[in-house]
């Protein structure tokens, strides 16, 4: 038997080092198109990715899409390992160990066309009603905003019906899950939002490893090496371009 070249060598020997390990982490996420949208191909750009990078690092993951709310409370007493969906906030660090971020979201308001709101600091919308979603962690700045009466709601197609019906001014979110929401739920109120240009914030999305889990700085560790080399060999690009992201 002819002896296998050394770069074929260690490559078997690194595949059987990662089926050796191979573990399985239980992954949950709220709906949110077009990052999380279990009627899309890889299950939206979010899930597409994040499973790709585990993949690389030799783990399989076990999706629920759930209530946000639920999802948090799932990985802060460790029924779920991961969730593949999240921005920071310090309250979660406690119980949550983050990754790198592996996209950045443009975090805007959309208002009613024809309504004179502008904004370039929060004293422009000082008394307005601005609709969110509960327990999302919204940029720091709008958090602290004083004067504003912050409508929490369960869904964002909810925040958004309300301002169409005019029980709110403005509402918030990732400006790319507020075109898609109102294209596909709200479609006759499409052409009556309009988004402000100034951006609320950039946000980074991250994968975050339940403390709950005693592995969980090794996933984290894993998660960044694999997402790092997948940028560097342009797998990360090609998973953009398949789901026709642009930032």
């Amino acid at each position: 038997m002819s002896k296998l070249p050394k770069l074929s060598l260690a490559a078997l020997l690194l595949f059987f080092a990662l089926a050796g390990r191979t573990e399985q982490l239980r992954m949950v996420a709220d709906e949110w198109p077009p990052y999380v949208d279990p009627t899309a191909a890889g299950g939206g750009l979010a899930i597409d990715l994040v499973s790709a990078v585990f993949s690389r690092a030799g783990y399989t993951t076990q999706l629920t899409v759930d209530d946000w709310s639920r999802d948090l409370e799932g990985a802060n007493i460790g029924v779920y390992d991961v969730v593949a969906n999240i921005w920071y906030t310090d309250e979660r660090a406690r119980y949550l160990d983050y990754s790198d971020p592996y996209l950045v979201n443009d975090v805007r308001f959309v208002k009613r066309k024809w309504t004179d709101i502008e904004f370039e600091d929060y004293g422009d919308i000082r008394g307005l009603r601005i609709g969110m979603v509960k327990n999302y962690g919204y940029p720091s700045g709008f958090l602290r905003a004083g004067g504003l009466l912050k409508i929490a709601n369960d869904t964002l197609v909810e925040a958004l019906t309300e301002l169409v019906e005019g029980q709110c001014d403005l509402v918030i979110d990732d400006k790319h899950v507020l075109e898609y929401t109102a294209k596909r739920y709200l479609p006759e109120s499409e052409s009556r939002l309009e988004f402000l240009p100034r951006p609320v914030g950039l946000e980074q999305l991250h994968i975050a490893v339940s403390r709950a889990n005693p592995n969980h700085a090794r996933i984290v560790d894993d998660f960044n090496r694999a997402l790092k080399a997948m940028k560097n060999d342009g797998t990360y690009g090609r998973i953009l371009d398949a789901h026709n992201y642009r930032p």
